[in-house]
């Protein structure tokens, strides 16, 4: 995720208008239950879990990393995952360390296509999580720094970001035959999704790639 040329591309469906109740949870430590502003097919982009007919009644369940749809309450969900029955949280991030697992959807880019593909999934493999702090905001400019704090990178451009609400951030910068952007969306208080679209030229033609980030809180 070199931040010289992060930035995001718009795969997913328009937020929904009505909440979507999701419990996050951590085995032996309980759920933090959000209402949050995705859609249950959002949701189905996500995490590829299709959404049972009557998804506006049940919960959509989030454990390391996978998302399930369950008709228990979110107390009964809490208490299964090793909580007190207390499942209300906001949708805030949580402060500690996030770990990002990216997976190149798209790329084109001439007769070194396949080189360039191997060498980023290389790159994409050696980031180190970030220990974040982003004392309640969910802020590009926040991930950005801790980001870089953990895989530092002499050639990087900071981008350049705006507050879309207050689960979504985007990030951009443009360079000369060059635009870069990115765009987070907040999922659970432990997890968000990061796009990251790039477009360029060469003297073949377009140079271009999309990368989808699924960043987890993985340590306090």
């Amino acid at each position: 995720m070199k931040f010289l040329v992060l930035g995001a591309v718009v795969l997913m469906s328009p937020m929904a208008a009505s909440a979507t109740t999701v419990a996050d949870c951590t085995v032996s430590a309980g759920c933090t239950c959000v209402d949050s502003p995705l859609s249950p097919s959002d949701l189905e982009v996500l995490f590829d879990v299709p959404p049972p007919p009557d998804a506006a009644t049940q919960v959509f369940v989030v454990q390391d990393g996978k998302g399930i749809w369950s008709k228990l309450s979110i107390s009964d969900i809490d208490i299964t995952a090793g909580g007190d029955g207390n499942c209300a949280g906001p949708l805030r991030p949580e402060d500690g360390v996030w770990t990002a697992s990216s997976v190149i959807t798209n790329m084109v880019c001439g007769s070194g296509t396949a080189m360039m593909r191997s060498m980023m999934e290389a790159n994409l493999r050696k980031e180190k999580p970030a220990r974040v702090v982003w004392g309640g905001t969910f802020d590009g400019k926040i991930w950005e720094t801790a980001w870089l704090a953990a895989n530092p990178d002499p050639e990087a451009t900071p981008l350049a970001w705006q507050q879309v609400s207050e689960v979504e951030t985007k990030g951009s910068v443009k360079m000369a035959g060059m635009t870069s952007d990115y765009r987070m969306i907040l999922l659970t208080p432990k997890s968000f999704r990061a796009e990251w679209s790039f477009r360029a030229r060469n003297e073949e033609g377009p140079c271009n790639w999309d990368v989808v980030n699924m960043v987890r809180k993985t340590a306090d």
